[in-house]
């Protein structure tokens, strides 16, 4: 592992993400998480007799993902082949990244698909989510990839919301609500989409660079936050991109998804996609996911295509979620 990928997770482990402290070597202790990985570097010898609970080959337009996750007894091993390769060898509380030089570093896997694996073990539903916080209500909006949520949800970030978390929710029940931990703040964009923001960015401190040379994403980094808080879940949004025009004048609409619609939309935007079987934990999760509808609703929201739209898109669905929360 090259020496700017072990400082990248050692500023990484700094702050705590998604509820768990990351204790690098074991020299970090912090009791006010509720999770604590060890994690090292070292180079992972395949099992002997693996058990594969799921393969995942996703080809877009610009880049390819190929994920395998084998299993042998309690030890997982989850293989990333995409922009940045590497291994994450997770049993019990222990993390050992095995990681390729010369791509995407392992922090923005280990911050979605790594943290995910072990979390889920743990019964925390993780959702393919952005999360953003107003008047400490935490918002999430759901979307397949490549359909613009990131984009949208910082767009929202100049409206007077705080992105807490990119790609990942986890999801925390206790005392009857659910709620969600922050990750780091820093989301992942297209030239195009991070041309398009650059003049909006502009009432906040933020960071913009290349992810790394042979990749075209440009990484946008917030502020952090200055505690590591759980904030309660207000609502659920699945962002809905169409090619037609809207009708009227108001660009989007926002519907309430029935429970049958919603369960099926949930399952197929869970971070593991089809590794829960494999894991041995699927039907508790559809009982979880169906326990987490009654609590917490879920909108589709529906808007046209085009990166021009997006501004008067954001405002629109601002307006609709300060109504919502004055109710």
């Amino acid at each position: 592992m090259s020496p700017n990928t072990q400082q990248e997770l050692a500023s990484l482990s700094s702050t705590p993400l998604h509820g768990v402290t990351l204790a690098l070597d074991k020299t970090t202790n912090n009791t006010n998480t509720p999770f604590t990985l060890d994690v090292s570097f070292n180079p992972v010898t395949p099992l002997s007799n693996p058990k594969t609970a799921w393969t995942l080959t996703d080809k877009g337009e610009r880049y390819e993902s190929n994920i395998t996750l084998n299993r042998e007894d309690d030890c997982y091993q989850l293989h990333i082949d995409c922009e940045g390769q590497g291994t994450f060898q997770l049993q019990g509380n222990q993390l050992t990244i095995d990681w390729q030089a010369n791509g995407t570093g392992p922090a923005h896997y280990l911050q979605t698909l790594g943290l995910s694996l072990f979390l889920e073990l743990q019964g925390h539903l993780c959702l393919h989510a952005n999360t953003l916080v107003k008047n400490n209500q935490a918002q999430l909006f759901l979307a397949p990839s490549r359909t613009g949520k990131s984009t949208l949800t910082t767009l929202l970030t100049t409206l007077g919301y705080t992105l807490t978390t990119d790609d990942m929710a986890a999801l925390y029940h206790t005392n009857e609500q659910y709620a969600v931990y922050p990750s780091w703040p820093k989301v992942r964009l297209w030239p195009d989409s991070a041309a398009m923001l650059e003049n909006h960015l502009t009432t906040q401190p933020v960071q913009q660079k290349k992810v790394h040379e042979r990749f075209a994403k440009q990484e946008i980094s917030f502020a952090a936050q200055d505690t590591h808080t759980a904030t309660p879940v207000n609502a659920m949004y699945y962002l809905n991109r169409v090619d037609e025009k809207p009708q009227s004048g108001n660009p989007l609409t926002i519907t309430r998804i029935n429970p049958s619609a919603a369960l099926i939309i949930l399952m197929q935007n869970s971070m593991l996609g089809d590794a829960y079987r494999g894991l041995g934990i699927e039907q508790s999760r559809i009982m979880a996911l169906a326990a987490l509808l009654q609590r917490v609703p879920f909108y589709r929201v529906t808007y046209p295509s085009g990166l021009d739209q997006l501004p008067d898109i954001a405002k629109h669905l601002d307006e609709w979620l300060q109504s919502e929360q004055a109710k």
